[in-house]
């Protein structure tokens, strides 16, 4: 079984099953498009197999919400996020009636501006019992600077991967920090594959084999493997938030998480071999699509 980490009372498993793919074709990598609602009930059901206890979804996320209230089996949490721009109980209205769910949610502002302007907004709905915990997706470490000192703060998504040294956040006990991204959207596992965004070829192409050989050296699977074991060895991360497109795609992830996490000297090594990439690659809302 998957991993389950507590931050307080709140229980989340190390793998967080990522939703966007079920509403729409995401990731620069997706050559899929969404699952049909069989595969979404298949894919959810393994994920309650597994042992994932939440599922990371957001009214952004096109159809994600209406296919994962139709088939999601009991036992799988929700986090989800308030539409960008969308008043806050609006928002939450019309998540629950998607997800079918009455209980208390994870719920997060889609938005760090949106959470600057309406936290208390969502720290109402703690009070009335509609949220077991309460946070803000950020996008860059500006914008999770300026979060961290909302009161009732519990929860932190942002995106991290072994390519960004951007972050970095002191320990504390009661905040779950969930890492999305961790494939960079699919490019650190298509490596050259496709193109990359901000990238020249022959900078990937060089990136992608010093990946392959520090895999190797340290005696991981693949690259895939190596990002997930770095991630999970950074000390404030709590969880990492992984989509799938398919059952098999989801059970390689959980396989991943359940492995070590590299040590500190491996981390470091990882770190003294791969060069600074630029913001306008690690950052995705500066793709040109």
């Amino acid at each position: 079984m998957i991993e389950v980490r507590r931050r307080g009372a709140y229980r989340q498993s190390v793998l967080i099953l990522g939703t966007a793919q079920l509403g729409m074709a995401y990731g620069i990598a997706n050559r899929t498009g969404a699952p049909d609602d069989d595969s979404t009930a298949r894919i959810l059901a393994t994920a309650r197999y597994l042992g994932v206890t939440h599922l990371d979804t957001a009214r952004a996320y096109g159809d994600s919400e209406r296919r994962i209230g139709a088939v999601a089996p009991a036992g799988l949490s929700i986090i989800t996020k308030v539409g960008p721009g969308v008043p806050v109980r609006e928002s939450v209205a019309a998540s629950r009636a998607a997800l079918r769910r009455t209980g208390p949610l994870t719920i997060l502002f889609h938005r760090a501006a949106d959470a600057l302007d309406a936290w208390d907004d969502l720290r109402a709905l703690v009070k009335h019992g509609e949220a077991d915990r309460i946070g803000v997706s950020v996008q860059n470490p500006d914008e999770l600077r300026r979060v961290l000192d909302l009161p009732d703060l519990g929860y932190v998504q942002l995106p991290c991967n072994i390519l960004d040294r951007r972050w970095s956040i002191e320990d504390r006990p009661d905040l779950v920090v969930t890492v999305r991204s961790a494939y960079l959207q699919g490019l650190l596992v298509a490596g050259t594959a496709v193109t990359w965004p901000n990238l020249p070829d022959l900078e990937r192409d060089a990136l992608v084999a010093t990946l392959d050989r520090l895999a190797v050296e340290l005696g991981r699977a693949g690259r895939a493997d190596l990002c997930i074991a770095y991630l999970l060895s950074l000390p404030w991360v709590t969880s990492l938030v992984v989509g799938a497109e398919t059952e098999d795609q989801l059970r390689d992830n959980a396989d991943l998480v359940r492995r070590k996490a590299l040590t500190e000297s491996e981390r470091e090594s990882v770190l003294a071999a791969l060069p600074e990439m630029p913001e306008a690659l690690l950052d995705p809302s500066r793709w040109t699509r």
